[in-house]
């Protein structure tokens, strides 16, 4: 019976091998010639291969895509609709995998060991697994998105991506999707820059590869906010040989990650990124919160609602507060002082073409007075930044520097019985299409005071968290975190505690325990405009 088996499996190689080249016709011919782009190729190394496949072939797994059933899936980094893995095909019965006859036949065609030396001679990436498959599909609808990372994971060693989107619709810039990839910030960085220099529209027929390498190959996937469009594509990897297959080295990865240091130099580089922490990486600044009340409630009401200020209004915040750790505190500022920021910060959005289901430019609002703040390892948006110029730089640096007062502190003393001793922070903007933070541990050991003043404009829209934007609080749990930084959940929901929508003239004050993480889901297109806020964090004395 073993035999039979084994005379079975050669039988299949044959027939996979023979068929190989019925699928990409033409494509082996061109080796030298893609080997040499690829060489080429900034802002680092990968081939574009277009046609990719026979278009019989791919009509066919297109249609068979179509029919599979997709999950959505969302966290901190990513929201699209994925299948199962494809990789498992043979483990199927056998009437459902008649039903999926060209999926079957392209996963086979891509990993026998004609493809495989393919592209090993195309990146120069050495032998590759045919035993270690990983594939599946991934539809993009409207508003999903997939945020950067470098895809090193356990022994990935080339990614690729297989676009099918539908062969009759033209797909232009504006309607998002485009595989945008990111150099290094400079030579002496392994961190990314924070906007890509390529970005490659999704193309039908068209195969992307590039080797999987640490603290270099960075990339993202825009937002899908074409009306109608739909990405849809392959997304797989090939492996590094397994034990027993030909050109398995037991030290094999850190061979390769050993090579200028890339794995040493980017995983440290990726580590202080996580823990310089969230709102902001400057010192912590002293605060001296023991003040005249007088003093404080003239200071503070310049901007306050005075309903916050009212001694018994005050007490029953605190009240809340010790019981649930946290509290949102609606219409937070007066009404003089949100009435100018809404005219604004509205008009600043138009202005800027932000909003509307529109891709913005990269540079969308930089200029003097707002500064754009990354490494997009792990987060991006616009801070103010003085000498602040423009007129909602001018206003929110006003409610900055209010944050940041000694009788602000005292106030937050009164309100949650902690004694806040020193803070950091800034006001933030999230462009809707380019900005958000991802959930990364920030190597806290004690506990946080976070105040947040949410300014988003027709809060209606941003309620149900479909547009994101919304602030995300984690159990952070071990850091699992890959070198890019950014925390993979196997479950969505797993961990969450709690979660506040974008707001207008909303403050929010948490408690936050050492281990829990924090982030801004990315604001999409949809969105009605920016997410402006001034986020604040604020040391506490030990009682």
């Amino acid at each position: 019976m073993p035999e039979n088996n084994e005379a079975n499996s050669a039988n299949k190689r044959l027939r996979t091998e023979s068929s190989v080249s019925l699928c990409f016709p033409g494509l082996f011919s061109r080796t030298q010639e893609l080997s040499s782009s690829y060489k080429a190729a900034q802002p680092f190394h990968h081939s574009r291969i277009t046609p990719f496949c026979s278009p019989t072939l791919l009509e066919g797994v297109r249609q068979e895509m179509l029919k599979l059933h997709y999950t959505l899936k969302e966290t901190d980094i990513f929201k699209y609709h994925q299948s199962g893995d494809l990789a498992n095909m043979d483990g199927l019965s056998a009437k459902e995998r008649e039903q999926l006859p060209c999926l079957q036949q392209l996963r086979d065609a891509l990993y026998s060991q004609e493809f495989r030396d393919f592209v090993s001679q195309v990146t120069g990436c050495g032998p590759l697994s045919g035993i270690r498959t990983d594939m599946s599909t991934n539809r993009y609808k409207q508003g999903d998105h997939l945020l950067l990372h470098d895809d090193v994971i356990g022994d990935r060693r080339v990614s690729y991506i297989i676009y099918l989107p539908d062969p009759q619709s033209q797909w232009l810039p504006e309607d998002g999707g485009g595989l945008e990839l990111y150099p290094r910030e400079s030579q002496e960085s392994w961190a990314p820059a924070i906007r890509p220099t390529q970005v490659i529209a999704p193309k039908w027929n068209q195969m992307v590869l590039f080797t999987v390498l640490p603290g270099q190959s960075h990339h993202a996937v825009q937002e899908v906010c074409g009306k109608d469009k739909e990405r849809l594509s392959i997304q797989g990897w090939f492996h590094f040989p397994q034990p027993g297959e030909p050109g398995y080295h037991a030290d094999q990865l850190q061979t390769l990650w050993q090579k200028g240091a890339q794995s040493t130099l980017s995983q440290v580089e990726a580590k202080k990124q996580r823990e310089q922490g969230c709102p902001s990486t400057q010192p912590l600044q002293p605060l001296k919160p023991s003040i005249d009340k007088t003093l404080i409630d003239s200071t503070l009401a310049r901007h306050i609602n005075p309903e916050y200020l009212n001694p018994k209004v005050m007490q029953q915040i605190s009240d809340r507060f010790a019981d649930d750790s946290y509290i949102k505190l609606s219409e937070f500022l007066n009404h003089e002082c949100a009435q100018k920021l809404q005219q604004v910060l509205t008009r600043t959005d138009k202005e800027d073409g932000v909003g509307g289901c529109r891709m913005p430019g990269y540079e969308t609002g930089e200029r003097a007075g707002w500064k754009p703040e990354g490494s997009p390892v792990v987060r991006r948006f616009l801070r103010v930044e003085m000498p602040a110029q423009d007129e909602a730089a001018c206003l929110l640096a006003q409610l900055q520097d209010m944050f940041g007062s000694d009788e602000f502190a005292c106030w937050l003393a009164h309100v949650t019985t902690l004694s806040p001793w020193a803070c950091r922070g800034l006001a933030r903007r999230f462009r809707a299409g380019l900005d958000y933070t991802l959930g990364t541990p920030d190597g806290a050991t004690e506990s946080m005071l976070d105040a947040v003043l949410c300014l988003a404009d027709r809060p209606s829209m941003w309620a149900d968290g479909s547009v994101g934007g919304y602030h995300c609080y984690v159990d952070g749990g071990s850091d699992n975190a890959s070198n890019d930084g950014s925390v993979y959940r196997s479950n969505e929901d797993d961990g969450i505690l709690l979660t506040t929508p974008a707001a207008w003239n909303m403050l929010t004050l948490v408690l936050r325990e050492p281990g829990v993480v924090q982030f801004v889901k990315y604001v999409g297109t949809a969105a009605p405009g920016s997410r402006w806020d001034i986020s604040f964090e604020y040391s506490i004395a030990d009682e």
